[in-house]
């Protein structure tokens, strides 16, 4: 791993231990920097704030997590990261501060929603303006879901019924996407 690296995942790993030690939200820039051996100007060479920081950690953790070999969706991969570190990603999910988490991840949810219009369309064609209101909709309603198991600390709810569940959310997206080709 080269230095930069090196010294982002330093930062991360001691936010990460910091928040398991203190609340999210009272754990500061300077914490970390000084618990890191670091000035403010690394962390800010390499991360514009905090949540900067906690996308890319969550960024780092989920790409390792794709499994090729498995048939899991996005969201089962997803819903079963957060609940395993749902000490950190609680919190960070239910801060209501600019460029969040729960943002970062809208932007993600979109995308395999996008794809799983398209793969859903099989080459039929759907007005633009529908597929994009149709990701945006279901994309809103799964963060908005999330972001509600996360107010409850991710507790009411095992992982994998909780993922199964948006299988009928998936289901509905089908039959919604079905239901509009050819419409104008």
């Amino acid at each position: 791993m080269a230095k930069p690296e090196l010294t982002k995942q330093l930062i991360a790993d001691t936010f990460k231990r910091l928040v398991g030690e203190l609340p999210l939200d009272k754990v500061t820039i300077s914490d970390v920097v000084d618990a890191c051996g670091l000035n403010r100007k690394t962390f800010y060479y390499h991360f514009e704030d905090k949540q900067a920081l906690i996308c890319w950690i969550f960024d780092r953790e989920f790409e390792s997590l794709t499994d090729v070999n498995r048939n899991n969706t996005v969201l089962d991969e997803l819903i079963g990261h957060l609940y395993e570190n749902r000490a950190f990603y609680a919190p960070a999910l239910t801060s209501n501060v600019q460029n969040n988490l729960s943002e970062h991840i809208f932007r993600i949810i979109k995308r395999s929603m996008e794809q799983d219009i398209a793969q859903t369309l099989n080459g039929k064609r759907l007005p633009e303006e529908k597929a994009d209101w149709i990701a945006n909709f279901f994309a809103n309603a799964t963060v908005g879901s999330i972001k509600q198991w996360a107010s409850s600390g991710m507790k009411r709810t095992h992982p994998e019924s909780y993922a199964d569940s948006f299988g009928i959310a998936h289901e509905c997206l089908e039959w919604i996407v079905q239901r509009h080709v050819g419409m104008k």
